[in-house]
């Protein structure tokens, strides 16, 4: 059986969240093959029969953007990831206080605050765990950040290819259905620019290791077959 300690596992607004108090055990876990991204053949295979299921009944299938299956994927697998930094924050905190808990001044969950979050496939909400000592730093979704690093990738890629910051925003709009602004484009590409300065403006080595390399290419007749 699969258990999770420590707290309940609850489902707000689609998205599964912990809550402290107590122990649960989960469904059976099977021993089943995964992909080279670690994702089971059962769980592959319930995303193809959900895809041809949307299909058979007329809905379509919308990967990307509002109401798309990716988003959805994003938003749970970032909520998941974010659950198991806490608990790993929590549990190094009580190592390093002696598994002293919140009545002898320890540190505890919290609750939650919500946070719009850009990514590469859409935007999507999540509930980030809170701490009561406040000293939670997540390290996949930092305290400031509204996009993720792979979106700020793919602007940069799309500027670099001859886009403006206003058909990117249209295109972000179009394609992932997000919603942003041209001064958040010129943020992201700002950043580029500033990391691009610093490159420039590196110290030099004292020695740089050169070599040239030179050959001469010359085309010879043999029996009126050119070589």
């Amino acid at each position: 059986m699969g258990t999770t300690t420590g707290h309940l596992i609850e489902s707000v607004d689609g998205v599964s969240l912990a809550e402290v108090g107590a122990s649960t055990e989960g469904a059976d876990v099977k021993s089943m093959p995964v992909s080279q991204n670690g994702l089971s053949s059962e769980l592959l295979e319930e995303l193809a029969a959900l895809a041809a299921e949307k299909v058979r009944d007329g809905e379509g299938l919308r990967l990307m953007g509002e109401g798309g299956l990716l988003p959805e994927l994003a938003q749970h697998l970032m909520q998941a990831a974010l659950e198991a930094e806490m608990d790993e924050h929590l549990a190094a905190e009580a190592g390093r206080a002696g598994g002293r808990g919140s009545r002898s001044g320890g540190n505890t969950r919290n609750g939650y605050r919500s946070k719009k979050v850009m990514t590469e496939v859409g935007t999507v909400m999540v509930q980030v765990p809170r701490d009561r000592l406040g000293t939670f730093q997540p390290r996949m979704l930092p305290k400031y950040a509204r996009r993720t690093g792979a979106l700020d990738d793919l602007v940069i890629s799309l500027t670099a290819k001859g886009l403006t910051s206003g058909e990117i925003v249209s295109h972000l709009a179009q394609t992932y259905g997000m919603t942003t602004t041209k001064e958040t484009i010129s943020t992201i590409t700002d950043k580029a620019l500033e990391s691009m300065a610093e490159w420039r403006t590196r110290p030099l080595d004292a020695v740089y290791p050169v070599v040239f390399i030179d050959a001469v290419h010359v085309k010879v007749r043999v029996l009126s077959t050119i070589l």
